[in-house]
């Protein structure tokens, strides 16, 4: 159904300016060379690419997923919105990540608190996304269920899969078959409307997180001398399916050298490719990051530094931690980041 896939397997072959490069033909020149004024040879400052979103690739919206689960459970306690929701979610949100299931062509669709809240998420392409997923113990087939105040959701349909959850402490086994017979409903909706959509390129795909910055970099921004990279973590599902193979991003987590569950945590550093609209839609404190075409500088729940950056079309996030005395500035290590992206690394430090 894809125009073109996100994800390149395996290494591309590039073609170096140095080699396959034609030699010059010398060309007769005219007698007299008529005068040219300045303007006629500057050459044009090229135009950015505008920043639009990504393209849906169905016609089904949040606002009908809202209309329908108010219509289930009633209407939320806080807005609803086009994003994954941090509401006992993966330690990797907020951030780019939210933004995951629209870079795929997708939809997330979130709304609630703590003690009631919904998240149906809906992305194309359902059976590649379920063979690889199913292929690294990440989804175990349809499900529908509601037990103890909590609904779980996983619907493919056609070349579309809908996951959903809904927390209700009012929510009991009898609630499943009208829940899942309106969620099956939208998911045909979405099955029935698939199209082509494009998919703006990315240098973020498939990129690892040594690209962006080492453990040494670590070390050496934020005073320590025993920063490790951490890329793999407990479990998998259809988020992480989405993020990382569908999306080519990937989670870098530094921290103290052991295990991922203990010591100090350095920084994670989180991507949107092509996420620029993104972006601009965030809140926090303009910022200056040398290369990055812009940034903002907020502050997270729990004391942590965040700094985020464009980079032409892509969004990098990222986040320090307060472990008692504070959480360090991430603004030098943006800086190194953006280098290291953008023109690549120095000679080791």
């Amino acid at each position: 159904m894809r125009l073109r896939s996100l994800i390149v397997f395996g290494t591309a072959a590039l073609l170096l300016v140095s080699g396959c490069t034609a030699e010059p033909t010398a060309e007769p020149k005219p007698s007299a060379s008529p005068s040219v004024s300045p303007s006629q040879t500057a050459t044009p400052t090229p135009t950015p690419a505008p920043i639009v979103e990504p393209e849906t690739a169905f016609d089904v919206t949040c606002d009908d997923v809202a209309a329908t689960m108010a219509e289930l459970v009633g209407e939320p306690s806080t807005p609803v919105e086009p994003v994954l929701s941090t509401v006992s979610a993966m330690s990797w949100l907020p951030g780019p990540a939210q933004h995951m299931f629209q870079r795929a062509g997708g939809i997330a669709c979130s709304a609630g608190d703590a003690e009631r809240n919904w998240e149906v998420t809906i992305v194309p392409d359902a059976q590649a996304v379920i063979a690889g997923a199913t292929e690294r113990q990440g989804f175990w087939g349809e499900a529908a269920s509601c037990e103890n105040g909590r609904c779980g959701f996983e619907l493919p349909d056609g070349d579309v899969l809908l996951s959903a959850t809904v927390v209700d402490p009012d929510l009991g086994a009898d609630d499943t078959s009208p829940i899942e017979e309106a969620l099956r409903g939208i998911a045909a909706s979405a099955a029935s409307s698939t199209r082509e959509v494009e998919y703006v390129d990315s240098d973020i795909v498939g990129a690892p997180c040594e690209r962006f910055v080492t453990p040494e970099q670590v070390d050496a921004a934020f005073g320590v001398s025993d920063a490790a990279l951490f890329t793999d973590f407990g479990g998998w599902g259809i988020p992480a399916e989405v993020y990382e193979v569908v999306n080519g991003s990937r989670i870098c987590y530094f921290k103290s050298a052991g295990s991922e569950y203990e010591g100090s945590s350095y920084l994670i550093l989180t991507t949107l490719p092509a996420g620029a609209w993104a972006f601009e839609k965030l809140d926090g404190d303009p910022v200056e990051v040398e290369g990055a075409d812009a940034a903002k500088a907020s502050e997270g729940q729990n004391g942590e530094n965040i700094l985020d950056v464009r980079v032409g079309p892509d969004w990098i996030r990222l986040m320090t931690y307060d472990n008692g005395s504070g959480a360090a500035d991430p603004a030098p290590l943006a800086e190194k980041v953006v280098r290291n992206f953008t023109v690549g690394h120095t000679a080791p430090e």
